[in-house]
């Protein structure tokens, strides 16, 4: 569906058909440069080393949310820097599997199979990629470095999934020339883009 009249797509309209993250150890080789994912790309080829966590819950697919903290103001009026935002995605991981407690506990098991845990939310840095296809065609791509910074494991209860709720923080990184992410989204129709509205281009009002 085009544009219509007063300049909206309902095809722009991002309806997320699924999605997936998936990670990496911190290495050069897993880093992923913007050629890697852009909108030339039909289909991204991720190195050997990344891996997913499974499945995710039905109602625990990944949330974005952003936190800018308070400005800096200054004794002079009309003056504050802005805190840099931080990003951090929730997913609820469905499975219990050595790739899962690698991400919550940062560390491998024994010879005995045992792991020896310190954390949940582990100092270790990992490469990700996010990618969520959409209704409308498009896939949406992101790029970064990650840290687990907040997980908690569901109650037990018969009958019904027990996951964790874990969140992963988008760290700036000189990987990623000290930006906390890299994205894009691929298959947009050309000149998709909002243009800057003319004055009275809107919709009368009384």
């Amino acid at each position: 569906m085009a544009k219509d009249s007063q300049g909206n797509d309902l095809n722009a309209v991002p309806v997320p058909k699924g999605g997936a993250i998936s990670f990496a150890p911190y290495a050069p080789g897993n880093i992923l440069k913007p050629e890697d994912i852009g909108i030339k790309v039909a289909k991204v080829q991720l190195p050997a080393a990344y891996f997913t966590g499974g499945l995710i819950k039905q109602d625990g697919g990944p949330a974005d949310e952003s936190g800018k903290g308070d400005a800096t103001e200054f004794f002079q009026e009309g003056y504050s820097l802005s805190k840099s935002p931080d990003l951090t995605t929730a997913v609820s991981l469905a499975e219990d599997n050595p790739n899962t407690r690698l991400l919550c506990y940062g560390t491998e098991p024994d010879e005995n199979g045992v792991y020896h845990v310190d954390t949940l939310t582990p100092d270790r840095k990992w490469c990700a990629y996010y990618e969520e296809p959409r209704k409308n065609g498009t896939v949406y791509r992101r790029a970064g470095i990650v840290q687990v910074t907040e997980n908690k494991p569901d109650q037990a209860e018969r009958g019904t999934v027990k996951g964790k709720a874990v969140t992963f923080t988008w760290q700036r990184d000189p990987a990623y020339d000290g930006n906390a992410w890299i994205d894009c989204v691929y298959g947009e129709q050309p000149n998709s883009g909002n243009q800057t509205p003319t004055p009275n281009s809107g919709p009368k009002t009384s």
